[in-house]
């Protein structure tokens, strides 16, 4: 995935619920929540578990070798809705709405992860701003992920287990610059 799960709910929501891009984003430290009475949304991970990593895999594209290294989770989301006025308890149901909507669908299948649909939980969290008169709820549900990276080894058709260099040291060369017995192998060594 070139993107976290939780960029690509942000716009899921913005998009679905029409709301201009600083009322939505992804949870970070020190950002400055904008003012006004509309709805807020907040979507950051809460917490992750690792499904699958397996060993590194060669790829080779000739006349090309990469490494594909990859890693599937299940990332539970944390959505928080808040807002000054009635708008975060008339408007939360909507954010359901935007992870099961078409759109949604159509993101999940071009980035390759899957938001489960049925939310963990949904929970009335205004007792938790005092009185500051702040409509508050809190949404958590599940993703699958999948994480996937390439590198690339060798180019221009050479391989990658090509050329081995080798040392050899005893009791008097370790740790010195220059061992007992030194010598590369490569594609041009005849053994």
């Amino acid at each position: 995935m070139d993107k976290l799960a939780s960029q690509i709910i942000v716009d899921i929501i913005q998009n679905q619920m029409a709301l201009p891009a600083t009322d939505v984003w992804v949870d970070e430290l020190n950002y400055i929540i904008p003012t006004g009475e509309d709805i807020k949304v907040s979507v950051g991970m809460s917490d992750a578990t690792v499904m699958s990593s397996g060993d590194s895999e060669l790829e080779f594209r000739d006349p090309d070798t990469y490494e594909i290294q990859q890693v599937q989770m299940r990332e539970n989301i944390q959505i928080e809705i808040f807002a000054r006025s009635a708008s975060a308890l008339l408007r939360r149901w909507e954010v359901v709405a935007a992870l099961n909507s078409i759109y949604s669908e159509q993101q999940q299948e071009f980035y390759g992860f899957k938001i489960f649909s049925i939310p963990n939980s949904f929970i009335n969290t205004s007792v938790a701003e005092g009185g500051s008169q702040l409509a508050r709820f809190t949404l958590s549900f599940a993703c699958f992920v999948w994480y996937r990276k390439e590198r690339l080894l060798t180019t221009g058709g050479k391989q990658y287990y090509d050329t081995f260099k080798t040392r050899v040291d005893d009791e008097k060369t370790i740790g010195t610059p220059t061992g007992l017995i030194e010598f590369t192998i490569d594609e041009n060594t005849e053994l």
